[in-house]
């Protein structure tokens, strides 16, 4: 994809934010992130910085500090992204994520990605870190695009500790789960949409050998100009068969 030109001498940072929270994991830290941007850089600024340059150029880095396991080295998540005018006004297009210990031991680069967020957006918006496999490391995902409502589909990343490094989930990434909420309690995720007034759904999901399951949807749309019907079904003998169906009365 096309990338800016420009080049600078020095490594200038722009910006530096911590931003530390409670997570829904059960690890210590594992929801304490540190974002740092920097922005643009050369290849003097790359080698001093100890990053990594990815294979496109790039004039914006953002990075951040992610702790997968209490008994785990530190990560560092570096995204690689462009402005305008090779993204749309207003927002950042990122290309290249890498994923690196902090000891040296383990490096993942995942190229040819178009995560599209706003440029005033917080770390949080767009890059959300959470156990997402209910095995007791912290995976992370990464938005695609931003829409109008909860229809925000993303790019999700799961740690493998037999390798002890990070993986592209492309069985999550197929099952579209939009909106996703994950449930460490109940080990299901849910994911909710919205195709327009009065229609929307609900999906869930258990993990069958580490992929999403769907196990039950609900969708309402309209029947007739004063009434909505919801329509349930579920995963019975490997079949999704309808179990319930509502209809509600609107003005």
């Amino acid at each position: 994809m096309a990338s800016s030109g420009m080049i600078f001498g020095v490594l200038l940072i722009t910006a530096f934010l911590c931003c530390c929270g409670d997570a829904p994991h059960q690890n210590a830290g594992t929801e304490q992130l540190c974002e740092r941007e920097l922005a643009p850089f050369d290849s003097i600024g790359i080698e001093e910085s100890g990053i990594n340059e990815p294979s496109v150029a790039s004039p914006g880095l953002t990075q951040c500090t992610l702790s997968v396991h209490s008994d785990l080295e530190l990560f560092e998540i570096s995204l690689y992204w462009v402005g305008p005018p090779d993204a749309a006004p207003g927002f950042r297009l990122a290309h290249t994520l890498t994923a690196a210990s902090l000891d040296g031991d383990s490096m993942a680069v995942f190229e040819g990605l178009a995560s599209n967020y706003n440029e005033n957006s917080e770390l949080g918006g767009y890059f959300i870190a959470e156990d997402m496999n209910f095995d007791g490391y912290t995976d992370f995902r990464l938005m695609e695009s931003p829409s109008a409502g909860p229809n925000t589909c993303w790019y999700f990343w799961l740690f493998d500790p037999d390798t002890g490094t990070f993986f592209r989930s492309m069985e999550y990434e197929e099952s579209r789960l939009i909106s996703p909420e994950f449930d460490q309690n109940n080990r299901t995720i849910k994911s909710f949409h919205r195709d327009g007034m009065g229609m929307y759904g609900r999906e869930h999901y258990t993990l069958e050998n580490g992929h999403p399951l769907l196990v039950r949807s609900e969708q309402t749309e309209f029947q007739g100009p004063d009434s909505l019907i919801t329509t349930v079904t579920e995963l019975i003998n490997d079949a999704m068969i309808v179990t319930e169906q509502s209809v509600q009365i609107v003005n």
